[in-house]
Formats: structure tokens, C-alpha cells, sequence
């Protein structure tokens, strides 16, 4: 089930250089094919096996064995842990524009390296017009100014 991290990265590389889109139409196929139970008609996953087992070979051969062996287990384990990361790349990014920080509504702010403003939550300063006796109208939290009138 190499063909759909193979359909991702050629597909994003074909983007950027002919040399690629080959490989991705034959990977788009691939993934197409086996999403609806049916054998790839093309050898990539096989290709690509041969290529990752023959580099392996030359520095251990029992990996090399293992890898041939259970190619098609590790390809599943390699294609579950893709669609992980990518779900929790996609929250992190969520709680980035929405709440300013990478870990949702009750997270420290610090804890996060992608925050905007160093760490503090409020973006409200007191040259803004929201805020109001040290208060801002939109949060209800202190402006962190001392004199905000």
C-alpha cells in the first residue's frame, strides 16, 4: 500500500518537474485501484520494493529479508502513521489560527514554538481600540497594560 504515500509525494514533486508526473499518474492509478479492492496493474509497489530492499541490501541483509518479507505490513504501518501525523498537523494548525497557540483553547501559550506574539495569549494592545478600563470588549481578559484609559 506504498502507492498512496508514493501518490502524495510524486504527485506534489510532478507539480514541480515533468520528470515526475509518470510516476504519479501511475500512482494515482495504484491507489485508485486498490481503494477499490482491485490489483494495481502496475509493478510501483514492486519497483519501488526492489529499489528499498537492494539499497538495504548492501548494509545488513537480514533487514533487507525482513523488509521483503513483510513489505506490505511495514507499507500499511508507513501509510497509518501518514494519515496520523497529518490529522494532528491539521488540528495543531487549526488551534494556530483560531486560538494562537498549537494546543487548543485551555493550553499555555508558552508551549507552543509557533505562537505569534512570544507566548501571550492577549493580541489585544492598548493602542486598540477594543480595549476599554484595561479591559478588552472582545475577550473580556486584561490588555497586559498598565495604563489602557
Amino acid at each position: 500500500m506504498i502507492c498512496i504515500i508514493a501518490m502524495v509525494i510524486f504527485g506534489i514533486l510532478s507539480i514541480f518537474s515533468a520528470k515526475y508526473r509518470p510516476l504519479a499518474k501511475e500512482s494515482f492509478d495504484c491507489v485508485f485501484r486498490r481503494v477499490t479492492f482491485r490489483k494495481c496493474q502496475s509493478d510501483l509497489d514492486s519497483r519501488i520494493k526492489g529499489k528499498l530492499v537492494g539499497k538495504l541490501m548492501t548494509k545488513s541483509q537480514t533487514s533487507a529479508k525482513l523488509l521483503h518479507k513483510h513489505f506490505e505490513t511495514i507499507s500499511w504501518i508507513f501509510v497509518i502513521i501518514f494519515f496520523v501525523s497529518l490529522f494532528f498537523t491539521g488540528q495543531a494548525i487549526y488551534n494556530l489560527v483560531v486560538y494562537d497557540n498549537c494546543n487548543g483553547p485551555n493550553a499555555d501559550p508558552g508551549t507552543c514554538i509557533f505562537t505569534p506574539d512570544d507566548g501571550n495569549s492577549s493580541l489585544v494592545t492598548c493602542g486598540d481600540p477594543v480595549c476599554g478600563n484595561g479591559t478588552c470588549e472582545l475577550c473580556g481578559q486584561n490588555c497586559s497594560c498598565a495604563s489602557c484609559q
